[in-house]
């Protein structure tokens, strides 16, 4: 997959602590660093969407085009490098992280289809962004086969769910309580949103899903369609404090109720077509 490259400047100086450059992404969470004798890199993944993006420096200008410039900027042969097909709740948090990182070394980003460097812009930055994407999404139809194109206020519930997890285990880790992440099952048509739970225990119930799969004491797997029964056991849920609308908890005194309920609904038949996806596959369908 191409990526979407932005190179950094300065004004009128080359210089930056490369000590300052290493502490300041060794205190970044989930930041791994390498280096070698051709660039040192400092590689970002979400612990929960697994994506991310990577910040590289190398011992010469890797900037096209350059001498076009104007020289009261200069290059300090660092750029950051994310992934093209990546979504935008993601991109955004990507964009807020670069801000900061421009702002600690005073830093000018620069990308080609920019005029010249320029103050950090979080709308130019995420315009050329996206109209990148649009120009690459357009041109590889093989590849978005395997991708999804989803509503964005939809995929937004989903990222968010996503990216609050770690904190909702921590928040329930004193309660004997399921906090599952999403199922996603795709055939190249239709998107299956499920949650798999064991029979019994109260659960957190995440935005947007369709289907539950409840791991029954025998071990079997059986999927129901929770749409069905969606608006019956919503009167057993609580909504989660802090959380992003639709993120919900069975109480507990409800818990037996709940299951007796999503036992009740439609079983669904899931054929083989159905394949396993990352919500990293999940892209916000334009308009």
């Amino acid at each position: 997959m191409e990526t979407f490259r932005i190179h950094f400047f300065k004004e009128k100086s080359r210089h930056i602590d490369i000590d300052l450059l290493l502490n300041y992404f060794k205190d970044e969470p989930h930041v791994k660093t390498e280096m070698d004798e051709t660039s040192v890199r400092f590689k970002y993944e979400h612990p929960t969407i697994f994506m991310g993006y990577q910040y590289t420096i190398t011992p010469r200008s890797t900037v096209p085009d350059i001498y076009r410039l104007s020289p009261n900027y200069l290059d300090v042969n660092i750029h950051i490098d994310m992934p093209i097909l990546m979504n935008r709740y993601l991109f955004q948090q990507s964009l807020k992280a670069m801000d900061r990182f421009c702002k600690a070394f005073k830093l000018y980003p620069y990308h080609p289809l920019f005029e010249d460097v320029m103050p950090f812009k979080y709308e130019l930055l995420s315009e050329v962004y996206h109209m990148v994407q649009s120009k690459y999404i357009q041109k590889h139809h093989d590849e978005m086969q395997s991708y999804v194109l989803l509503d964005e206020k939809a995929a937004y519930k989903m990222f968010k769910y996503e990216d609050d997890i770690l904190a909702l285990k921590s928040y329930y880790d004193d309660v004997v309580l399921f906090v599952p992440k999403y199922q996603l099952l795709y055939n190249g048509i239709q998107l299956i949103k499920a949650i798999e739970i064991m029979d019994g225990i109260q659960t957190v119930i995440p935005p947007e899903i369709d289907t539950i799969f409840i791991r029954l004491k025998d071990q079997s797997l059986i999927a129901y369609d929770y749409q069905k029964i969606e608006k019956k056991v919503a009167p057993l849920l609580t909504k989660v404090p802090g959380t992003i609308e639709g993120t919900n908890v069975v109480l507990k005194k409800f818990v037996s109720k709940f299951y007796k309920i999503v036992k009740k609904a439609p079983i669904k038949i899931i054929d083989g077509a159905f394949k396993s996806i990352r919500s990293r596959q999940i892209l916000e369908r334009e308009g």
